[in-house]
């Protein structure tokens, strides 16, 4: 099935925010009506939901770091796929999307994600495409870079 990057609307808002991690991953990332609500106040900070053929199966978002004082460096700080969904590889996919999607505009050199240590499934996805750990932040999250 095509998996799909596509806007946040008015009209699957209420969808996206009703997606489900299953209980033990609640901890390793923020809601998506918190994330929507946030990119609301930041226009560097772009959401994607996340379709395979016309089903809403997760939610994904990256933002531009220059405001963070990193030039052409983005961070892809969300990305879920809903809990009936996982496992079928549309994060991989979703993922994949994304960094083509960031890629497009040109100039990028560093492309950065973040996910708790203790988050086994995290960190096998995002190695086996390339993002190499570099240090555990004040936050407890492990920071990996793509470097293009």
């Amino acid at each position: 099935m095509e998996i799909q990057l596509r806007a946040v609307t008015r009209q699957n808002f209420d969808a996206i925010t009703d997606l489900q991690l299953l209980d033990h991953q609640r901890s390793y990332i923020a809601s998506n009506s918190y994330s929507i609500a946030q990119a609301s106040f930041y226009p560097q900070m772009q959401t994607r939901a996340i379709y395979a053929g016309e089903e809403l199966v997760g939610f994904l978002m990256y933002v531009d770091l220059e405001l963070e004082g990193h030039l052409n460096e983005f961070g892809v700080w969300r990305l879920m796929i809903d809990s009936r969904r996982q496992g079928q590889g549309y994060g991989r996919a979703a993922l994949l999307l994304a960094l083509a999607e960031i890629r497009a505009r040109g100039g990028v050199r560093k492309i950065w994600i973040s996910y708790l240590p203790d988050n086994a499934l995290a960190r096998e996805l995002y190695a086996s495409i390339g993002f190499v750990e570099t240090e555990i932040d004040e936050d407890g999250e492990m920071n990996a870079i793509l470097e293009l």
